[in-house]
């Protein structure tokens, strides 16, 4: 088991890797460039971390996984009516 030092530095790593790939497609949708390679790693990496975290694998906060799943259902959102117009 890793230590507490070791599992926050973790889990910081993964949530930057969350909120580069949030930032992009944020980015690529104010340019109103094609979003859906961002969209789509931004929701794999953040599946991915809160899967970890319904494992016990990582500790996030409520409020953490809370964000995490509201922007995972803006972007669906706005890949269907991308898709839809």
């Amino acid at each position: 088991m890793s230590s507490p030092v070791e599992e926050i530095v973790s889990v910081t790593e993964q949530l930057k890797e969350v909120q580069k790939a949030l930032d992009l497609f944020k980015e690529k949708q104010q340019k109103r460039e094609s979003a859906s390679d961002a969209a789509i790693e931004f929701v794999e990496k953040a599946s991915l971390v809160l899967d970890r975290a319904e494992r016990k694998e990582i500790l996030l906060t409520d409020d953490q996984k809370r964000r995490i799943r509201n922007n995972l259902l803006k972007i669906r959102s706005s890949l269907v009516r991308n898709m839809e117009g």
